[in-house]
């Protein structure tokens, strides 16, 4: 994999939070699309769908608010207080982004390196460069 087409693809841990249950996983860019995998795929949408994105200062950053196929979520990239860690195993999931980049790489756990980009706070820095405001 090129430079180039490396650093046209974002991956991170991050949390669907709300309510009493928060949610961890990957979130994905690249190829024109947006993914949130889990234990299963939560989203997976076109970037033109991906609209109403802010960042709520209280968040100091390491998070973002947006709305994916019509369905608003809230995302951090800090995670959450006795929350697990997202299991890698779920970077092998074969739709959207990931899939993508499973048929690029033979080895889907390449991804892991990608997906370590420090911070929470660092990771939101990367996601509101691609995802703007």
């Amino acid at each position: 994999m090129t430079d180039d087409v490396a650093q046209s693809y974002l991956v991170s841990p991050a949390w669907l939070i709300g309510g009493l249950r928060n949610v961890p996983g990957y979130l994905g860019a690249g190829g024109g699309r947006l993914t949130f995998v889990s234990d299963t795929p939560v989203f997976d949408v076109p970037l033109d769908e991906v609209t109403d994105v802010t960042w709520p200062w209280y968040w100091f950053g390491g998070g973002v608010k947006l709305s994916a196929g019509g369905q608003r979520y809230k995302v951090t990239f800090v995670r959450p207080n006795g929350m697990p860690a997202p299991d890698p195993s779920m970077l092998e999931s074969a739709i959207g982004v990931f899939g993508f980049l499973a048929g690029t790489w033979h080895d889907v756990s390449a991804l892991r390196g990608l997906a370590d980009i420090g911070t929470g706070r660092a990771a939101g820095k990367r996601w509101k460069e691609f995802l703007g405001a």
